[in-house]
C-alpha cells in the first residue's frame, strides 16, 4: 500500500488540537498496516477565522454562572425524564414516621390529595393562556400523577420533614411534561423564563414555597450544575464559536481553502487518499467536483456535512439534482448517529458514495471527534483504500 494519505481537518480546529488528532490518526493507521505517507493539511491557522472574542459580552459573575449552570443542568435532566427528581425523593433512606392519631390522615396524604384536586388559579391560568397551552395542562398533570413514584416521594419527604420538596419536584415534573407535550403537539416549547415563572406560580398555589430546598434537591442541583459547567463549557465552545465562523468563512471564501488542499495533493506522492473531517470533507468534495480537480484515488469524509449541504443546495460544486461529475473518485462517507454534524449520502448520490456507520457510543459534541480513535473506523478505511 503506497502513496499518500492527506488528513484535512474540520471547522474550528487550530494547530494545537490538530496535532493531537494527527497523532491519533498516525498511530491508528500504522497499527492497522496503513503505510501510506501521512501528510497534514492544517488550513485552520493560515486561512480560518481570527476570533479574539471582542464582540462577545462580558461574562456574568461567578455566582450567576454557577446558578445558571445548575438550572440548565436540572432542566436538561427533567426534560429527558420529568420524574427524575421525584424518583430521587422516593428512594431516600429515612426511618418511617409514627402513625397519626386515629381518624387523622398523614400530612403527606392530605397535601397530595389537595394537589391532585388542583385546578389552575387565575395567575397560572392567565400564563397558560398567554403561551397557548391551557388545553395541555391537564394532560401533562395527569400523566405525572399516574406514576406511583409521586406517592412514594411524598411519603418519604414527609418522613424527612421536607414535604415541600416533594411539591416543588412535582411542580417541576408537570412543567417539564407540559414542555414535552407542547413539542409533541407541534406547539412552541417553553422557554426557560416561562418554565421558571410557571413553576414558581404553581408551587405558590400549592403552598409549597420555601426559602431553601432540602438537602437532596439542593445537592443534586449543585452537583449536576458544577459537572455541566466544568465538563461541557469547553466542548460546547469548541463546537460553536470558531466552527461557526469557519463555516461562514468557507461559504464566502472557500476557494482559498480548496486551493490549500489542492497544493497538498499536487505535492504528495501518488496515489493520494484524501481524508476530510467535518468542514474539511465539504472542501474536499467541492475541490474534486469542481472543474480541473487534482488527481485523487480515494476520498474519505468523516463526520461531514457534505450530503446535507448538497440537499439544501449549498455546495459550491454540485447543484441539485445533478449527480457528481464523471471521474469523481470512489467516496467513503463515515457517520455516527450520535454526531449531529454527520450525514449520509447514499440516497443523494446513489452508486457514487458508500456510507459507513461508526458507533462511538459518545454523546454530542464529543461524538464529532471520536472517529479517529475507533479501530473499526480505521479497519473500514484500510479496506476501502487497499489495492
Amino acid at each position: 500500500m503506497a502513496g499518500s494519505l492527506i488528513f484535512v481537518h474540520g471547522t474550528g480546529v487550530r494547530l494545537d488540537r490538530y496535532k493531537a488528532s494527527l497523532t491519533t490518526v498516525d498511530n491508528q493507521a500504522r497499527r492497522l498496516g496503513i503505510d501510506q505517507q501521512l501528510i497534514p493539511c492544517a488550513w485552520g491557522d493560515p486561512l480560518g477565522i481570527i476570533f479574539e472574542g471582542k464582540s462577545l459580552p462580558d461574562p456574568p459573575d461567578a455566582a450567576i454562572i454557577e446558578r445558571d449552570a445548575q438550572e440548565t443542568a436540572r432542566w436538561s435532566w427533567l426534560l429527558d425524564d420529568p420524574l427524575a427528581e421525584l424518583d430521587m425523593l422516593s428512594i431516600r433512606g429515612v426511618p418511617p414516621s409514627p402513625p397519626p392519631p386515629p381518624g387523622q390522615m398523614p400530612g403527606w396524604v392530605q397535601k397530595l390529595d389537595e394537589i391532585k384536586a388542583y385546578k389552575p388559579g387565575i395567575e397560572v391560568g392567565a400564563l397558560l393562556k398567554r403561551i397557548g397551552l391551557g388545553d395541555l395542562w391537564d394532560v401533562a398533570f395527569q400523566k405525572i400523577l399516574a406514576s406511583g413514584i409521586v406517592t412514594t416521594a411524598f411519603e418519604r419527604s414527609d418522613e424527612a420533614n421536607e414535604l415541600a420538596d416533594a411539591g416543588i419536584a412535582l411542580a417541576r415534573a408537570v412543567v417539564a411534561q407540559l414542555h414535552n407535550e407542547a413539542i409533541d403537539h407541534g406547539r412552541p416549547a417553553l422557554t426557560a423564563p416561562i418554565r421558571t415563572r410557571l413553576h414558581d406560580l404553581v408551587v405558590e398555589d400549592w403552598g409549597c414555597k420555601v426559602f431553601g430546598l432540602g438537602s437532596i434537591l439542593a445537592n443534586f442541583a449543585k452537583r449536576v450544575g458544577t459537572q455541566a459547567l466544568r465538563r461541557r463549557r469547553n466542548a460546547l465552545n469548541a463546537t460553536i464559536s470558531a466552527p461557526l465562523g469557519d463555516i461562514l468563512l468557507y461559504q464566502s471564501r472557500g476557494n482559498d481553502i480548496r486551493e490549500f488542499i489542492r497544493q497538498k495533493v499536487t505535492e504528495a506522492n501518488g496515489p493520494v487518499t484524501l481524508v476530510g473531517h467535518s468542514l474539511g470533507g465539504i472542501a474536499c468534495v467541492d475541490l474534486l467536483a469542481l472543474p480541473d480537480p487534482p488527481r485523487v484515488e480515494r476520498l474519505v469524509t468523516v463526520g461531514s456535512q457534505s450530503p446535507y449541504f448538497y440537499e439544501i443546495d449549498a455546495l459550491a460544486s454540485v447543484k441539485k439534482p445533478n449527480p457528481l461529475p464523471s471521474g469523481f473518485p470512489p467516496w467513503l462517507n463515515i457517520f455516527d448517529r450520535n454526531d449531529f454534524l454527520s450525514f449520509v449520502g447514499e440516497r443523494l448520490f446513489p452508486g457514487q458514495v458508500e456510507d459507513y456507520e461508526a458507533k462511538s457510543g459518545a454523546s454530542f459534541p464529543e461524538a464529532h471527534s471520536a472517529y479517529f480513535g475507533d479501530e473499526n473506523v480505521w479497519q473500514k478505511i484500510r479496506a476501502f483504500i487497499a489495492p
